[in-house]
This record gives C-alpha cells, structure tokens and sequence, in this order.
C-alpha cells in the first residue's frame, strides 16, 4: 500500500509540476515520434525515480507509461477528459494493442485500476515483459473502459518501438544512479534530540 501511495504521489507531481517543481530532478528527455516523449525525473520527497513515457491528446487527455528505477515496478496513469468516473475505488480495464491495418488485434489484455479522480486512473502491477512485448509492435492501444466510459485511444506515429526504445535507454542510462535512491528526511534538530 505504501508503495502505492508513494508511486501516486510521484505521479501526480509530474502532472502538477508546478508545485513539486522544487523537489524534482529531471535526468532524461527524448521526443520519441510525433504524439511520444521519454522522460527521467527523481522525487526527493518520495525517493521515487522513474522513466517513463507519456503522450497527449489535443482534448488534454493523456497516458503517461512509469518504470521505476528504484524497485523495478511498471505503472500507468490515464487521463481522460471525457470521463465521468462515479464507480467504485477500484475497477478491471481491457488493453487492447493493434498493429498497422493489416495486421489488426496484437494482443489484449486486462488490468485492474484505482480511481484517482473522475478523469484520472492508475494502473498498477503491469508486469514491464509481457507489456512491452504487446507494446513494441502495436501502431496504437484502446484502453477499453467499463460500463458507459468512453475508451481512450492513443497512437504512436510509427509503433511503440520508438517510446520502448527511449525508455530502455533513460533506464540503462539512469538505474545505478537511482536504484537506491532514497526520500530526503528532516534531520532532527539538535534541541529536540536533547529532550527525546
């Protein structure tokens, strides 16, 4: 659970970088295609690292794809500005991953996700090898949401070789750097560990 809360609290201080500006360090940046771009970026208040990749829609809808650097985990945050998420906490969502035309449906598959907001999901304990084999081949993904959700539909400009192949490169790049980075602490002043 606390992982859970320290990847989302990462997460949204990407997204609201204004206000975790100061406690962000970005190491990597790559426009992969067109729609994608690869970053690197380290939370000390979290002692979260990650590289990921993240694309956008023009209605402000978008998808950004986490790998940490720290413990090795995968995560997704989706956003949606069509969705009006009244569910419950928790739901299953069905990825679908297409190739160019003629070669149709890659692979599917079906994650469970936690409701960050009305717009906003996180999908986590995506296991990086099976994803990124779906992944690296498909020309664009639906994301197929339950009930009356509209589904999300992203594209790569070629196929997800592109993103992957960036987001392999921050990794290798920046994994021994942050594989035991750790969130900054206070330290206790002097005057109080004197009475504790």
């Amino acid at each position: 659970m606390r992982v859970a809360l320290l990847k989302a609290v990462l997460v949204l201080s990407f997204i609201c970088n204004g206000i975790a500006h100061a406690e962000e360090v970005g190491f990597y940046y790559k426009e992969t295609d067109g729609f994608w771009t690869v970053r690197g970026g380290a939370n000390t208040s979290t002692g979260q690292a990650t590289c990921f990749g993240e694309a956008s829609r023009n209605d402000g809808s978008s998808v950004e794809i986490h790998r940490s650097l720290v413990d090795g985990e995968m995560w997704a945050y989706i956003h949606d500005t069509a969705w009006e998420i009244q569910s419950p906490e928790k739901g299953i969502l069905h990825w679908n991953f297409f190739g160019t035309n003629h070669r149709g449906l890659i692979d599917g598959a079906d994650f469970e996700y936690e409701v960050k907001d009305k717009n906003t999901i996180l999908v986590l304990q995506i296991k990086p090898k099976p994803f990124s084999e779906k992944l690296w081949n498909s020309r664009y993904f639906v994301v197929v949401m339950p009930g009356n959700l509209q589904n999300l539909s992203i594209s790569f400009e070629t196929q997800g070789s592109t993103m992957l192949a960036a987001l392999a490169e921050c990794i290798k790049q920046n994994e021994k750097t942050y594989k035991d980075f750790k969130p900054s602490l206070e330290k206790v002043p002097d005057a109080v560990k004197e009475q504790l």
